[in-house]
């Protein structure tokens, strides 16, 4: 049986070889998509993920300032690795951001704040299926937010969907929406 590990291995080798052409055009693709999702659900509040650059994640950064002109709101976290939780923060214009030990952009001297008004939650990941599940990076960090929240559930990938990922956890939280540079998946 392939497992949860060996897949993340083998995407995120394969992300990080990822022709730069390529990703390029297919981000530009799911930034637009991503933009019609937010207007279409009349998103005020939205949190994000900040993409890890060397990992080729799904970066939507370039959207932030039309949704500062139109004054929604962004949330992104900060990773406490050793209690394995996120905190929460405003992302606004000036806010500065560092990356972390893992590489991952964090804000700093940012403005705390709660998930409780939140429209949408777009979730990183390395892999989804037809069906709405997905695999991430093996730390259950969005998995625990996701419980946390009523907020749609967005996953954003360069790639469509597999039919089916066999191995599942209880404690996996499933995607309402998948967005990905050629179509929208609506799981609900």
């Amino acid at each position: 049986m392939i497992t949860k590990t060996y897949i993340r291995k083998v995407i995120l080798q394969y992300r990080v070889l990822m022709d730069r052409l390529w990703y390029d055009q297919r981000n530009k693709m799911l930034c637009q998509a991503v933009a019609e999702f937010i207007k279409e659900k009349r998103v005020e509040q939205l949190h994000t993920f900040l993409a890890i650059a060397k990992n080729n994640e799904p970066d939507i950064s370039s959207l932030f300032p039309s949704l500062w002109a139109k004054r929604i709101m962004i949330v992104v976290s900060k990773t406490d690795f050793m209690f394995k939780q996120m905190h929460h923060y405003c992302l606004e214009e000036h806010t500065d951001l560092f990356e972390n030990s893992k590489g991952i952009p964090e804000p700093v001297d940012a403005r705390e704040t709660h998930l409780d008004n939140l429209d949408v939650i777009f979730v990183p990941l390395l892999l989804a299926d037809q069906n709405g599940n997905r695999i991430g990076y093996g730390g259950g960090y969005y998995d625990r937010l996701l419980k946390e929240t009523k907020a749609l559930r967005v996953g954003l990938s360069l790639s469509p969907p597999v039919d089916r990922i066999i191995q599942t956890e209880k404690w996996d939280v499933p995607l309402d929406y998948l967005i990905t540079p050629f179509k929208t998946y609506n799981y609900g």
